[in-house]
């Protein structure tokens, strides 16, 4: 579709149909899939979403929000259709002790030093933070801190405009099956226009400790050593550091502290395989430490053109009882190409307890291993193409993602849907297992005309 039918509504904002804004919109961060639409609104309030919707169900046009467009495998996309820009939603209305107000198109970083002038914090604080609040919601949030949950489990309240075109509120008290539904609902239920997100209190100070281990075996006995004590609020393991080929493991732990100071080095550490001496200690404000990400992240888009390198990223979630076995093996067949120009390998640790939104499918708990139910995994490859990386070498590295994707489920593993995988209709309902009816039902309820956010390709049709 190359223009719009008529009746487009009196909007407090704009719909921009020229092609130079629509080509911004046209792809994401991974550089690898487009899609043109036909139009981008820029809101000027969450009743123009509405608007918009309406109009698009009248004449079957397809819509999705995007945040910032941090998906890597055109999930934001809509060919022929319209892009809700989310960032034109974005404001902090109000933030108390407990929790903030904020339009959907607000970002964490944002959010995260407003919070920070009054002595409170995001209880889930994803690694990089300049994602905005509606998109992380729309798939869940996931933080290194190892019992906080994601950030869908720090929802107080929603604001959302449905595919029939009706803006709704809901909570876990009002209308919960639509709360439910949207978040980690792929925005396939509903556009979030603004959400009402919990806080706690900021903490004076972080100590961070990271220890190097070549043998894989020690590197995990600490991992779960330290995140069973619960004495430290971040655990999580990375590779492939610049100038290292895989070969080292590297456990990073993070304690957060009030007033009275963090936890000594030998308290932290005592028992594990490694020496206190072989950790790297390293102490911060909470707001420097929760940036730090972003901040590289910005050094990288200024050595490396990050924004413009192909990035086909897979992530999935591995159950305790099998983590060793997959990351080993994926780490045994990865090559430079694999990880490429600052790219990342990292782990995550999650106890299953908090994280409690049904749209975020989790690995079935070990019923053989009382120990590890509670423990599931978030492992990512963040790959990032070498500069005019070609069409082949993304098609190269999406079947290399479903390979390792497979592998991970064969595992008892599930997707965590931000990355480039080629996944079907008959994927995602294997995905959603025994939910998927219940969603289907809700889609048809929600959205009657099919037209929400088609870029995942949850439902066929």
């Amino acid at each position: 579709m190359s223009a719009l039918p008529d009746g487009v509504p009196a909007l407090d904002g704009a719909l921009h149909t020229d092609l130079a804004t629509r080509t911004r919109f046209a792809t994401d961060a991974g550089r690898i899939a487009t899609a043109l639409p036909a139009a981008v609104l820029r809101p000027g309030s969450a009743a123009d979403v509405a608007r918009v919707v309406r109009y698009c169900r009248r004449h079957r046009i397809p819509i999705a929000a995007r945040g910032l467009g941090n998906t890597t495998g055109g999930q934001s996309l809509v060919a022929g259709g319209v892009v809700v820009d989310a960032r034109a939603l974005s404001g902090i209305r109000s933030i108390t002790p407990s929790a903030a107000v904020v339009g959907a198109g607000t970002t964490w970083l944002e959010l995260a030093r407003a919070a920070a002038g009054h002595g409170r914090a995001i209880p889930a604080a994803t690694g990089y933070l300049d994602l905005t609040v509606g998109g992380t919601l729309s798939v869940g949030g996931v933080p290194p801190a190892v019992a906080a949950g994601a950030q869908v489990d720090h929802v107080h309240e929603l604001e959302v405009v449905t595919g029939d075109g009706e803006l709704r509120r809901c909570s876990p008290a009002a209308d919960r099956d639509l709360f439910e539904a949207v978040l980690a609902g792929l925005g396939r239920f509903g556009i979030i226009t603004e959400a009402v997100v919990g806080l706690g209190p900021a903490p004076a100070t972080v100590r961070g400790w990271s220890i190097p281990y070549t043998d894989q075996g020690a590197f995990f006995a600490d991992l779960r050593t330290l995140v069973r004590r619960g004495e430290v609020t971040e655990v999580f393991g990375d590779w492939w550091r610049p100038g290292e080929a895989g070969e080292v493991h590297h456990l990073n732990a993070f304690a957060f502290a009030g007033t009275e100071g963090p936890p000594g080095t030998a308290h932290v550490l005592r028992g594990l395989t490694a020496a206190p001496a072989a950790a790297e200690v390293r102490e911060s404000g909470y707001l420097e430490h929760v940036t730090r990400i972003d901040t590289a992240v910005a050094d990288l888009r200024a050595a490396l053109g990050w924004d413009a390198l192909v990035k086909p990223w897979v992530t999935t979630w591995l159950p305790d009882s099998r983590v060793e076995e997959v990351v080993g093996a994926v780490l045994t067949g990865l090559t430079p190409a694999d990880v490429g120009t600052g790219g990342f390998v990292l782990l995550y640790p999650h106890r299953r307890a908090a994280l409690t939104r049904p749209s975020l499918r989790l690995p079935a708990p070990d019923a053989g291993d009382p120990d590890g139910s509670d423990l599931v995994h978030l492992f990512t490859l963040m790959t990032a193409g070498p500069p005019g990386a070609n069409a082949a070498f993304a098609t190269a590295m999406a079947e290399r993602n479903r390979a390792l994707l497979d592998r991970a489920r064969a595992a008892g593993g599930t997707r965590y849907p931000i990355g480039t995988v080629a996944f079907g209709p008959a994927d995602w309902r294997a995905h959603y297992g025994e939910r998927w009816h219940e969603l289907a039902a809700l889609r048809r309820r929600y959205d009657p005309a099919g037209i929400l956010t088609p870029g995942h390709g949850v439902f066929p049709g």
